[in-house]
C-alpha cells in the first residue's frame, strides 16, 4: 500500500562542539551504532537505522530507564520501532496507528500531517511514575547534571562586607515544571537544596556553603563528570577551598575567585583544553 508518506525514526543527542569527545564515548558505549555530524558550533549523534535502534538504543534505555517525563515519549517511540520491525507501518491501519502515536509525543503531528489526516486521535500517554530516592543511580544524576546542571560563582555587592562584596557558590539543575517532582526526589537523595521557580521552569538550587562543600563537591568527586563541565566543577572546587579558609575576605583571595568566575561557563575558552 502506498500513501505517499514515509515513516522514519531516529534517536539523537545534540551537544556543543566542545563536548564532541563525549559524543564519541557515548557512541562507543552503544556499540558504535549511528554517526556523528558536525556543524560550526554543534555536534549531533544520530541513530536512524532500525538495526541500530533495535539492537543498541532500545536495549540501553530498557536497562537504564529515563526518569523524566521524556520516558513517555521513549515508550511510544519503542512501539513504533517494534511496528516497523514487523512491517505493520506499511498497512493503512498501521500507518494511522503510527500517526496516533506521534500525535501524543512532544512535537506532535506536523501541520501538513494534521491537515492531511484530520481524524487522527492521539493514543493515551504511558504513565511515568516518579522514582523513589532509593532507586536513583548516582551515575544518572551525573549524566543529568552534564545536560541540565550548572556550577556557578556569584559575587554580589554587600554593604556590610569589608570588601563590599559577598561570594556565594551555586549548584543548580533546571527542568520544565512538569518534572518538578523529579527535582524534589533529587533533593531528597542529596539531602540538600531547595526548589525555585523561574518562568515555566523549576530550578533545584544548592547555595548553602556547608551543603556545597560537604555534599555536592564530594558527590561529584566520587562520581566524576565526563564532559567539559568537569572543568567548571574544578574551578568551583578551587573557589570553595578559598572560601573555606576565608580567603574570599581578603583582596588577594577575592581577586582569585573573580578570576575563576571569569573563566567559567560562558567565559571559558574551551579550545585551550584538549584533555
Amino acid at each position: 500500500m502506498k500513501l505517499g508518506w514515509r515513516i522514519g525514526v531516529n534517536f539523537q543527542i545534540h551537544l556543543h562542539k566542545r563536548d564532541r569527545e563525549l559524543l564519541i564515548r557515548i557512541r562507543e558505549a552503544l556499540g558504535g551504532a549511528g554517526y556523528i555530524f558536525d556543524s560550526s558550533e554543534r555536534c549531533l549523534y544520530r541513530v536512524d537505522s532500525l538495526l541500530g535502534l533495535t539492537n543498541s538504543i532500545i536495549p540501553h534505555f530498557d536497562k537504564y530507564p529515563l526518569l523524566t517525563k521524556k520516558r513517555a515519549d521513549y515508550e511510544l517511540f519503542k512501539q513504533v520501532v517494534q511496528m516497523m520491525n514487523n512491517k505493520e507501518h506499511l498497512t493503512e491501519e498501521g500507518f494511522k496507528r503510527v500517526l496516533s502515536i506521534k500525535a501524543s509525543m512532544r512535537n506532535g503531528l506536523t501541520d501538513a500531517l494534521a491537515e492531511t489526516f484530520p481524524n487522527i486521535i492521539p493514543v493515551a500517554n504511558p504513565v511515568v511514575e516518579t522514582p523513589s530516592p532509593q532507586s536513583i543511580d548516582p551515575n544518572w544524576i551525573v549524566g543529568f547534571t552534564e545536560g541540565e546542571g550548572c556550577f556557578m560563582i556569584h559575587v554580589q555587592k554587600h554593604s556590610t562586607s569589608k570588601l563590599g562584596k559577598a561570594v556565594k557558590l551555586n549548584f543548580q539543575i533546571t527542568q520544565h515544571e512538569k518534572d518538578k517532582e523529579l527535582l524534589n526526589i533529587i533533593i531528597l537523595y542529596l539531602n540538600c537544596g531547595t526548589l525555585k521557580t523561574n518562568n515555566l521552569c523549576k530550578v533545584l538550587t544548592v547555595t548553602k556553603f556547608e551543603d556545597v562543600y560537604s555534599i555536592i563537591i564530594p558527590f561529584f568527586q566520587r562520581y566524576p563528570l565526563q564532559g567539559v563541565k568537569r572543568l567548571n566543577f574544578i574551578d568551583f572546587i578551587n573557589a570553595a577551598e578559598l572560601i573555606k579558609v576565608k580567603a574570599h575576605l581578603t583582596t588577594e583571595g577575592l581577586d582569585k575567585i573573580l578570576l575563576l568566575k571569569s573563566g567559567m561557563n560562558s567565559g571559558r575558552n574551551y579550545s585551550s583544553h584538549s584533555d
